[in-house]
């Protein structure tokens, strides 16, 4: 489990490199938006369900203090949530269904019974989303099925010979992760959607959920889904470029041996 980023990742000195992961999961991150505005061509510059997304703005916000509401608000806009929070309904409800896919960086949001999100990976994200989205409206959204989404997704599945992934841990691949792992960490998103009614208590997906994930992704990410191109926050680069993003083993970032 990813109980914190020192503890996870370390340079080939041996010696913990916060900066080189940060560099590889913002390019992880970059290189997954350009997969899900690639994925879903359909799902772009398609307007937004006004009725649906007020109604779930304002449900948040009469909930603000409640579980899991608050721990989302924490996460997506710190300490003072209630004061920082936006004012556009959209903008509130993209930060709010998103930050779950960076929540890595939020362990102290507050429950542990969202911890298990910090396993997925970027590649685990778009699968399931892009899955989820390719299958349209009312959906069945179970944590099976988007671990299974997340497996065989065609954009993200994993190239690599077997044993591969013990060389160096890419924060984009996915497959390392196993299924019970990615099961507890899409059920812990899931109880996340449906409070913010991208998925219904039934756990369908609803129009809302069919619009807006792929714009949370992308918006937790510092991207762009409609957008032709976006900027990076980090550095004002643009956000589509021609090639792969560099992986963690350029970067020199492996992973500690088993054990340690």
């Amino acid at each position: 489990m990813m109980g914190g980023e020192d503890s996870i990742y370390y340079p080939r000195d041996g010696a913990p490199g916060p900066d080189d992961l940060g560099l590889a999961w913002d390019a992880a991150e970059r290189y997954a938006v350009r997969l899900l505005r690639e994925a879903l061509p359909e799902a772009r510059a398609v307007p937004v369900p006004a009725g649906e997304l007020s109604a779930e703005a304002a449900r948040f916000r009469s909930a603000a203090r409640k579980w899991p509401y608050k721990q989302l608000a924490r996460a997506a806009w710190g300490q003072r949530p209630r004061k920082r929070s936006p004012a556009d309904d959209t903008d509130l409800w993209l930060g709010a269904a998103g930050v779950v896919a960076t929540m890595r960086r939020h362990i102290g949001a507050g429950s542990p019974l969202l911890e298990p999100v910090t396993l997925l990976r970027p590649a685990d994200w778009v699968g399931a989303v892009t899955g989820l989205v390719r299958s349209g409206v009312n959906t069945v959204a179970t944590a099976e099925d988007l671990a299974r989404y997340a497996r065989q997704c065609p954009e993200t599945m994993n190239t690599n010979e077997p044993g591969d992934e013990t060389v160096a841990y890419d924060p984009f691949a996915g497959g390392v992760a196993d299924d019970e792992s990615l099961c507890r960490g899409f059920e812990a998103a899931l109880v996340c959607w449906e409070a913010m009614g991208a998925v219904s208590e039934q756990r369908w997906l609803t129009r809302l959920g069919w619009w807006g994930l792929p714009r949370a992704l992308a918006r937790a990410w510092n991207g762009d889904f409609d957008g032709a191109a976006w900027t990076d926050s980090a550095d004002g680069r643009e956000g589509s470029w021609p090639g792969r993003a560099p992986s963690p083993a350029e970067l020199g970032i492996v992973e500690p041996p088993v054990g340690t």
